[in-house]
């Protein structure tokens, strides 16, 4: 019943819910996401403004990082919502050297302005807590319709 009425939530709804399933796994593995963000992935920006999209419309970004670890870093997993399309490095990145995470939005189903995270999931383990390394970045737009 769960899986049928999470599906069927609004696109706002959604991402609130992969937000809150995220960090109830960050606690559920005693990890800092914070500490993480701050000492992992140095982002350029952690927010990407996209500005007025006009309904149908299809944008791009480009979010690019350095790699702070003092270890080669491997991107597992990138996700965002069904309206995102995403391509990263797929390849190690060196300690010291930049990778990126690039995106198209489609705006076609959209019927609301709002803001879209993009959740980061690495091959790293955190030493620490021996779960993985996860970080967000996030973009935004304003719909005209």
């Amino acid at each position: 019943m769960f899986f049928v009425e999470f599906w069927c939530l609004k696109s706002t709804e959604y991402t609130m819910m992969r937000f809150i399933c995220l960090v109830i796994f960050c606690l559920s593995a005693n990890i800092s996401a914070t500490a993480q963000t701050e000492d992992s992935m140095l982002f350029d920006t952690r927010l990407i403004e996209l500005g007025e999209v006009q309904h149908g419309e299809k944008r791009e970004g480009v979010f690019k990082f350095k790699n702070n670890l003092n270890v080669e870093m491997e991107i597992d997993i990138v996700d965002a919502c069904e309206c995102t399309t995403l391509e990263w490095t797929r390849s190690a990145i060196a300690p010291g050297e930049y990778g990126e995470i690039s995106f198209v939005f489609d705006s076609a189903q959209k019927e609301e302005s709002e803001t879209i995270s993009v959740d980061i999931t690495l091959k790293n383990e955190d030493p620490k807590t021996g779960g993985p390394v996860m970080d967000f970045v996030e973009y935004t737009y304003v719909l005209k319709k």
